[in-house]
């Protein structure tokens, strides 16, 4: 199993496009006309923040697969209750779209398609299996709850919404959390034709969003994820057994390490004090925290959609929920919600012409998602 790395310095797109151009991609998506690029796009962050995809890496990859006649789409979740349209306009993604006159989807709209894993069942976003293939284009970080964020996290965006965080509420800590991304992985990783980072400028220290942006200089490629992973955390400092979802992940594709081909330049190599120290401390005393501190954290993050006075029962809300979870009764000054049914994948926040949904939230949960 080959992972590919690339010495890129800086954001030039002919040395990025000469880069994707050598890799198997198009070999991978022989027959294949509807491309879906999945990239990391969590926040409403400039590129130069090192939180998101560069849309230069963008740019460089979809100039390649329409010159080979795909048709192509970017799409994905971000995380919180941000607007997607501020996600697309702050991370240049907008622009790029605008350029290539391409499709951007909103993986919090729509359809959602149930997805069992071994012991989690998913709700993922129709888009993502509408598509002929999938190329996932992730970014190079540290993780302040699993350690490391790259290939095999990115995917994680093809869940809806907020349903993200109630994962997070319901498995605390990495190791229970590296079960959620296992299984995810081991549903989703049937549509990903390729997977390609950003490691040019990265994150260090208190990512995947507070840390601070590092210029590492590298690209990575692979047919795997877990493979692309495994050698691109190592080259951060990580030890394999740290990282728990990537070895439960390498397992799932029945790799072993030993199995992953690297250009000999590269073999043994590591960058030089990367801030991960702190990030490891943290993770691991959230681990190791007694089950009563860990419950109590689970009872005390809730968070969940209602309605203010700008409702005007329009019923928007009511046939765009994906899940039938809402209903207008008589009396009524704003829909009823099913809890149980509802899946947080925010829709309805989304969609509300009036801005009448917000999100009620813990203390707790306003600490958390911002």
């Amino acid at each position: 199993m080959k992972v590919y790395i690339e010495r890129i310095e800086s954001y030039d797109f002919d040395k990025i496009y000469r880069f994707l151009e050598k890799l198997p991609i198009l070999e991978k998506l022989e027959g294949k006309k509807k491309i879906l690029i999945k990239p990391n796009l969590l926040g409403a962050f400039h590129p130069d923040k090192a939180v998101t995809t560069h849309p230069k890496v963008l740019d460089a990859l979809i100039s390649l697969l329409k010159k080979n006649k795909k048709e192509v789409s970017i799409g994905d979740s971000p995380g919180g209750v941000i607007s997607v349209q501020r996600v697309w306009q702050e991370t240049g993604i907008k622009e790029l779209a605008e350029k290539h006159n391409i499709e951007l989807v909103n993986f919090n709209r729509g359809k959602v398609v149930s997805k069992k894993g071994k012991t989690i069942e998913f709700n993922t976003s129709k888009y993502f299996w509408d598509a002929d293939a999938v190329i996932n284009v992730s970014k190079y970080k540290t993780h302040s709850l699993v350690f490391y964020t790259g290939a095999v996290k990115n995917l994680y965006g093809t869940i809806p919404g907020l349903k993200k965080s109630d994962f997070h509420k319901n498995y605390p800590d990495h190791i229970k959390f590296s079960q959620v991304l296992t299984e995810l992985y081991s549903v989703v990783k049937e549509k990903v034709a390729f997977n390609i980072m950003d490691g040019i400028v990265g994150m260090e220290g208190e990512g995947p969003s507070a840390g601070k942006p590092r210029n590492f200089g590298v690209m990575f490629a692979g047919e795997s994820a877990s493979a692309l992973d495994y050698i691109a955390f190592g080259m951060m400092g990580f030890q394999l057994k740290e990282i728990e979802y990537i070895v439960r992940c390498l397992r799932e594709d029945e790799i072993k390490s030993s199995d992953i081909e690297i250009a000999k330049e590269w073999e043994n190599f590591t960058f030089q004090d990367v801030k991960i120290k702190g990030v490891k401390t943290f993770v691991k005393i959230l681990a190791y925290s007694p089950a009563f501190l860990q419950n109590a954290f689970r009872s005390l993050f809730r968070y969940y959609p209602d309605f203010n006075e700008k409702c005007k029962l329009c019923n928007v809300c009511v046939e765009s929920c994906p899940v039938q979870a809402m209903e207008i009764k008589n009396g009524d000054t704003s829909p009823t919600i099913d809890h149980k049914k509802c899946i947080k994948c925010m829709c309805c926040h989304e969609l509300c012409p009036y801005n009448a949904v917000y999100i009620r939230k813990s203390f707790l949960a306003k600490l958390i998602i911002k």
